[in-house]
């Protein structure tokens, strides 16, 4: 079992309040017999590797407990592998299961209306869009359309239309669609066959067909909802930083053969094997490689003849297995050919070539191989996920119609969700081989639309062919910062206060009901008859636990108030309906619970373990050498940093850029998606480290700032942490700035309130801060 990040369950939940609020006041088109209610459509955006799937398993779970009856969730993917691995996480057993709560899942093959009818918790179903993708129905092999003559049983997709419980009730559906910039326009007008109540639809890169827009969207638009409302977008650096995905993405453009761009991949590889060695990492780093798969190498169409010895044949994924096993050393156990490409009974591959060409039907066998290098073609590029993969090399030439942002997407997870201190660690590199120089530029392009554009966070470097690469640069001494976490000795017992004001309604009837009404669809389905929906009121909504309802509420604005709380017991066992008294009683307790954590927890030194400044990558041309720096230099100083670092140099102390999203971090005391604060600089002066932010105003106008400016030490300890915060201007203790000139250091008076000073240079500033110099009020 998995818990989820902060911000993974914040927008799971607010998909689910989106949800229950359009349930109350639906759009509705058409007039008399064709008038229908629109489903609701919730888009989630975020960059590959955010976790959608636990995401969209959250939300699903939380509908499924709002929702009276209990909902049927048809779940699907264009590919076998994206449904077999969904399937596999959110089955029994599966590390997501528990998000689903009491829902059973299943296969869409094994659905049986006896099980629907009886459900008392929602009922979840896997299947490919292949599995009902086909119109001419009449004519169908497909087992979803398929009626079981013997059993006189209806098609499962008859079923599914006529979804009811024991006693009628139709069940509400909802349509979940991963990766679901594959949806078509005659996908969508089988799935609105259906009538469904809801649309889930999750991918890193949203484009909708037109039938879709025109049935769905654009008549929610039309009634006042924008994107806003409809798109749950995540910022990428709650996503970055939370350490799911890698920090920075290289692309290096190589106008040359193929055996020279891949020797310069494999070299950089093994450095970052060093970097995991000296880390004391378990893993490996793994390599990809795409191209074309039966063509002859360099002859744009010309196939490639599988009738012929392994020695003369020119399929590309045969001359890079030829190259690692025979130049590189590469053991042929640590290589998988992911592809179709072509044998010939006549001409077979050798016993120890791992070909795994039954596409998708293979993906199992080639997934349990854990395989380092692996060459595939298209069929890979959605669904196969490995955090491992550091390393791509791409083949770009002859007119290749690789889409390096699908590649990007393969090797951006991060390995054991952590940041490391090596950068290279915290890297993916991509090889584009190309034959022309442009093709790199379309390359550059194509990947800051599809990741730059929506994911700032993740740094991009490109290389185009004949210009100088990042390297990495070590550090010149070892240098240490205690690490800090959340202190919760005294939240505690102001937490249980609060807590112990929650009212017991075991035994209530009165305040646990709802005092409005509520809807659900209901729909009519028979022949001859219109399919039409009805909205009925209920008397009453579903009812939920007071220890769903709490933990959820304190879960989405600040979960690790949870660790302060006990919520066994009676009270929390009691049942409250959704927007009763009593419900919203926990609302307030939850939202009362969580603002006390953040008055009364704090921020403290820890002990052992301290965080350790790596090495980092630069382009010697761009980097701005210094003479105290942990390193040589750093590139890609902005505006207000670049004086800051020559001021802080100038010192002749000890210092170091500290990687943004990847290096020393820490914990934020505010409610949000965001938990961790990354501090511009760090300087060491005798037993201080300070951390330094050069834009401190951001951070200032909450109050957490004030406590980043009080980070506790633990007793008897020989070096502190002091967090300093600066802005340039003049600003004053309420937090208004008075005019442009200069800067301006934070601080915090004995009294906890806020304390300011200016100072018209740089230079005096950190000069100050490392007590060399008085303040200048």
């Amino acid at each position: 079992m998995i818990e989820l990040f902060q911000f993974q369950r914040t927008y799971a939940s607010q998909i689910a309040d989106r949800f229950v609020s359009y349930l109350d006041d639906p759009v509705a088109t058409g007039r008399l017999k064709n008038r229908r209610v629109v489903p609701f459509y919730q888009a989630l955006s975020s960059i590959t590797g955010s976790g959608k799937t636990a995401i969209l398993a959250q939300a699903v779970g939380e509908i499924t407990t709002l929702l009276d009856p209990a909902p049927v969730v048809l779940w699907l993917s264009k590919g076998k592998v994206v449904v077999a691995q969904s399937y596999a996480n959110l089955a029994d057993g599966g590390k997501y299961n528990h998000l689903l709560g009491s829902s059973t899942v299943r296969l869409l093959s094994e659905y049986r209306q006896e099980d629907v009818e009886q459900a008392v918790g929602g009922s979840v179903y896997f299947a490919t869009v292949g599995t009902f993708n086909q119109r001419d129905r009449e004519s169908s092999m497909l087992k979803v359309y398929r009626s079981e003559v013997d059993t006189t049983e209806t098609s499962v997709w008859e079923a599914l239309k006529d979804r009811r419980t024991a006693d009628g009730a139709l069940r509400p559906l909802v349509i979940v669609y991963d990766e679901a910039q594959n949806l078509s326009d005659q996908q969508t007008d089988l799935l609105l066959e259906l009538q469904p109540t809801a649309f889930l639809l999750a991918s890193a890169t949203l484009r909708f067909p037109q039938r879709f827009g025109a049935e769905v969207m654009e008549p929610l638009k039309q009634n006042g909802l924008d994107d806003s409302e409809l798109v749950t977008s995540i910022p990428s650096d709650v996503v970055v930083s939370s350490g799911l995905v890698k920090t920075t993405v290289t692309l290096e453009g190589i106008n040359s053969p193929m055996q020279e761009t891949i020797a310069e991949m494999l070299e950089d590889m093994r450095g970052v094997e060093q970097d995991a060695a000296d880390e004391g990492l378990s893993f490996l780093p793994k390599a990809i490689y795409v191209s074309n798969t039966n063509v002859v190498d360099g002859d744009d169409g010309m196939a490639d003849d599988p009738k012929q010895p392994l020695a003369q044949r020119q399929a590309p994924p045969i001359l890079i297995w030829r190259y690692l096993t025979e130049e590189c050393g590469i053991p042929s156990s640590e290589i998988a050919v992911y592809a179709d490409l072509k044998t010939h009974k006549d001409f077979p591959l050798p016993e120890d070539f791992n070909l795994f060409s039954g596409g998708e039907s293979d993906y199992q066998r080639f997934s349990e191989g854990n395989y380092r290098h692996i060459i595939f073609n298209l069929a890979l590029q959605e669904g196969w996920d490995d955090p491992e993969a550091y390393f791509a090399y791409v083949d770009k030439s002859m007119n290749s119609r690789v889409q390096v942002t699908q590649i990007v997407g393969r090797v951006l997870r991060q390995p054991g969700v952590t940041h490391y201190s090596s950068e290279r660690l915290n890297a993916a590199r991509i090889y584009v081989r190309v034959d022309r120089n442009s093709v790199f530029t379309e390359v550059v392009d194509e990947v800051r639309d599809g990741l730059g554009g929506d994911a700032p966070e993740v740094r991009l470097v490109t290389t185009p062919p004949g210009r100088e690469r990042p390297i990495p640069y070590s550090v010149k001494v070892q240098k240490f910062v205690p690490k800090v976490a959340l202190s919760t000795v005294k939240a505690k017992p102001a937490v249980e206060a609060v807590v112990a004001k929650l009212n017991d309604y075991s035994n209530d009837t009165t305040n646990t009901q709802a005092t409005g009404s509520r809807r659900t669809v209901s729909q009519r389905v028979g022949a001859g008859e219109a399919q039409d929906s009805e909205w009925t009121d209920f008397q009453h909504a579903s009812s939920v636990s007071v220890r769903w309802v709490f933990r959820r509420e304190v879960s989405r604005s600040f979960r690790p108030a949870l660790t302060t709380i006990n919520t066994d017991g009676q009270r929390f066992d009691a049942r409250v309906g959704v927007g009763s008294t009593g419900y919203k009683h926990v609302v307030d307790i939850a939202a009362e619970t969580v603002d006390h954590f953040l008055d009364f927890a704090q921020i403290k030194q820890q002990g052992p373990n301290p965080y350790e400044v790596g090495d980092i990558l630069a382009r010697p041309s761009e980097m701005e050498p210094f003479n105290n720096a942990l390193h040589a230099g750093y590139d890609g100083l902005n505006k207000l940093e670049k004086p800051f670092a020559h001021a802080l140099d100038g010192l002749g102390l000890p210092w170091s850029r500290n990687p943004a999203q990847s290096g020393y971090k820490i914990p934020l005391l505010s409610p949000g998606a965001t938990t961790w604060f990354f501090p511009d600089f760090l300087l060491w002066a005798d037993n201080v480290v300070y951390c330094l932010e050069t834009k401190g105003e951001h951070l200032i106008e909450s109050d957490a700032g004030r406590k980043l400016l009080n980070v506790l030490p633990p007793k008897n300890s020989t070096t502190r942490v002091e967090v300093k915060l600066i802005s340039r201007g003049r600003w004053d203790t309420e937090r208004t700035r008075t005019s442009p000139d200069g800067y301006t250091l934070w601080g915090l008076r004995h009294d906890g309130k806020l304390n300011v000073t200016h100072f018209d240079a740089v230079e005096d500033l950190v000069a100050a801060v490392a007590n060399l110099a008085p303040a200048i009020d």
